[in-house]
This record gives C-alpha cells, structure tokens and sequence, in this order.
C-alpha cells in the first residue's frame, strides 16, 4: 500500500515539475551558461597567468645562463671581473625569486 502512495506522490511532483519547467529550463539554462562563461574567463586568466610566470622564469634563467657563460669566459682567462660576478649574483637572485625550487634550503643551512 506504501508503494502505490509513494508512486503517487512521485508522479504529482513530476506534473508540478512539468508545468513549471519551461521557465525553469530557462533560467537554468541562463545560469549554466553565465556560469560556464564566468569558469571560461577565470580558466583563460589563469593559463595567461601561468604562461606569464612561465615566459618570466625562462627569461631570467636564460639571463643566468648568459651571465655565466660571461663569467665563465673571463674566469678562464684568470680574470675575475667583480662586475661580471655581482651581475652573475643579481641574475641568480631574480631567478630565486621567480621560482622557489631554485632558492637553497634556509632551514638546512645548505
């Protein structure tokens, strides 16, 4: 007897359901996409600014690599060019502030 009951109730909430669903729908639909337009526009800000960190991190690693192969040459002369090396310094420490993988283990005191 419960089941026909509970039967009965489900198929009057499908009809209430049914009569207002066209609104509904729209609404519904209206919101999915406001929604999916909103999770668009944070997606593409986010890659920008991944893609930004990224060209950031290359361009500084890049210029380490420059300015110790600067060093490196004049080192291999028995030069030691204290500009080149306060350079080589400088392009480190924007590298590690780019990226925390480059920076040394302050805890370890490596």
């Amino acid at each position: 007897m419960s089941f026909a009951v509970i039967c009965a109730l489900g198929l009057l909430q499908a009809q209430v359901v049914g009569a207002e669903s066209p609104d509904r729908m729209e609404r519904d639909l209206l919101a999915w996409q406001t929604q999916r337009s909103a999770d668009s526009a944070t997606n593409q800000a986010v890659t920008r600014e991944a893609k930004y960190e990224e060209q950031q991190f290359v361009n500084k690693f890049n210029n380490l690599l420059t300015t110790l192969h600067e060093f490196a040459n004049e080192y291999n002369h028995h030069v030691v060019d204290l500009r080149k090396l306060k350079a080589l310094k400088k392009a480190w420490r924007d590298l590690e502030k780019t990226d925390a993988w480059f920076r040394l283990d302050e805890k370890s005191g490596h």
